[in-house]
């Protein structure tokens, strides 16, 4: 499936040079390392880009592939010198790569398949780039990445963190993709060739530990992606990404599902709105969504989430006490109405 993923583009550039630079960003989709992968990493690749695709064109979007070479494992001191973060693996939208620490993945078809899934994701989500150019130089910065919105260039100086921009909504982006890959994770594990690794994974003994662990970490058995003994006796425990950030998310399509019950039969239906939204970058229907349901400024409130699991509790707090608040309006405007 030759295709270049769809780029806008913003800014004072010429039509002219807003191509030119177009053209840079997709010639980079096909510019990849070569590296021989194994069968189940080529199965892996193979399963996620037909399943982000299958996503795709449910909301009516185009769909592509990435290349197998753009996916890149990176030995991990190479790999921590481009990513100071502790994930160990990330999409460089920039490039049109997904890197992977071989130290975490090379090993381990599990969790490599779900990374795969969680950061093709990312990179196939919409693509905006501002252009602007000034007394002869053009500068080329992306604005729109999937769900989240950067900071336009003006305004990149302002900023005192995040090395001079400021990404809003991209919490909530984690969220919607983290929703995706835990989704998928049940058919990566009933691909044939990991027959092994879900021999284990649905064993007694795997079992009995996914049980201890969720026991000890106070969460869902079901949010452990992978399990093992290591030597010495130690527990190497997995667990599927941004938890917190998929509850607020799952709070706000159900409210939304409540609210609109004509419109959406369920909170999955709703989540496809923000599915769509990941893909096409239109994001005022779901803004007006969230409005209608949880208030003015909710938007702007559920954007403020990030990867930090207090500030997103409190996000949700906030949202929540939005929603009573939104609701016990109504009902006075109801009651006015028959007085």
């Amino acid at each position: 499936m030759e295709k270049f993923p769809e780029i806008r583009t913003v800014g004072n550039a010429s039509p002219k040079v807003k191509e030119q630079i177009k053209k840079e960003y997709e010639e980079l989709f096909y510019l990849s390392e070569t590296k021989e992968k194994s069968e189940k990493e080529l199965a892996i690749i193979n399963f996620v880009n037909k399943e982000t695709n299958e996503l795709m064109q449910e909301v009516g979007f185009i769909p592509y592939n990435i290349p197998e070479n753009n996916y890149i494992f990176l030995e991990s001191n190479i790999y921590k010198e481009i990513k100071e973060d502790k994930n160990p693996a990330a999409a460089l939208v920039d490039s049109q790569k997904i890197i992977f620490n071989k130290e975490v993945y090379s090993n381990n078809p599990i969790l490599f398949g779900v990374a795969a899934m969680h950061e093709t994701m990312h990179l196939k989500g919409h693509i905006s780039v501002e252009i602007n150019e000034k007394n002869g130089n053009i500068k080329d910065t992306i604005y729109r990445d999937g769900f989240s919105v950067v900071s336009a260039q003006k305004h990149r100086k302002l900023d005192e963190y995040n090395n001079g921009f400021h990404q809003h909504f991209v919490g909530l982006e984690d969220a919607i993709v983290s929703t995706v890959e835990k989704k998928a994770f049940s058919k990566i594990i009933e691909l044939p060739i990991l027959y092994k690794e879900k021999e284990w994974l649905t064993s007694l003994e795997a079992t009995i530990l996914k049980e201890q662990d969720a026991e000890k970490y106070n969460i869902p058995e079901d949010e452990i992606m992978w399990i093992k003994k290591k030597e010495g006796g130690l527990i190497e425990t997995s667990f599927f990404s941004y938890y917190a950030q998929r509850q607020v998310l799952n709070y706000v399509c159900a409210e939304i599902q409540k609210e609109f019950p004509d419109q959406y039969q369920t909170s999955d239906d709703v989540f496809k709105e923000f599915l769509k939204a990941q893909f096409t970058g239109q994001l005022l229907s779901t803004a007006r969504l969230i409005e209608k349901t949880f208030g003015k400024g909710s938007f702007r409130t559920l954007g403020d989430m990030t990867a930090d699991k207090e500030k997103t509790l409190m996000i949700l707090e906030k949202l929540t006490t939005a929603r009573l608040k939104q609701t016990e309006d109504k009902k006075i405007k109801s009651l006015n109405l028959f007085a």
